[in-house]
């Protein structure tokens, strides 16, 4: 159950603003439909009303949850309808997003920034994407790839190109 919250108890820690975060309490509904942010709005009974943490309460107050994971682990479990495209990608998203990164460099004299260093140390491919980049399938939603070529003289001495004196290097 959750709350009691809303005009039963306006000090819970899900109001904000004078409503439920959470949106507690929920109407009666004759059958399970999508709304329109592909959100399953739960069929809801009205029902007995119940004693919960003082407050009586009903079937409006009731979080979703499935019966038999609820037994076998002994631990509330929200479970949640998917269906829609827009939830398949946000499930591929966060599995898939990498680390989060920060770099800092102390120096004495003049601060330097280089660019592609920067794009280098903070790159950051999982494995899902190595294998796709291997595979030569394309990636979502990107025009094109950084890649780093190393240029290097028979000594290993790196080349640096100026312009307009790209024929001495």
């Amino acid at each position: 159950m959750h709350g009691p919250c809303g005009i039963d108890n306006p000090g819970a820690p899900c109001m904000e603003a004078g409503q439920c975060k959470k949106m507690f309490p929920k109407e009666f509904r004759t059958e399970t439909t999508m709304n329109v942010s592909v959100h399953p709005l739960y069929r809801r009974c009205p029902s007995d009303t119940t004693f919960v943490r003082g407050r009586e309460m009903n079937n409006r107050f009731v979080v979703s949850y499935n019966p038999y994971l609820l037994l076998k682990y002994n631990a509330h479990i929200k479970v949640e309808v998917c269906t829609s495209l827009r939830a398949v990608k946000y499930i591929y998203k966060y599995i898939y997003k990498g680390f989060d990164c920060a770099i800092i460099v102390l120096s004495a004299g003049q601060v330097q920034s280089n660019e592609i260093a920067n794009y280098i140390d903070a790159g950051y491919v999982s494995a899902p994407e190595a294998m796709w980049r291997l595979l030569g399938s394309h990636m979502h939603d990107r025009s094109h790839a950084v890649m780093r070529l190393p240029v290097h003289l028979p000594n290993q001495k790196g080349v640096t190109f100026k312009d307009g004196h790209e024929e001495e290097a």
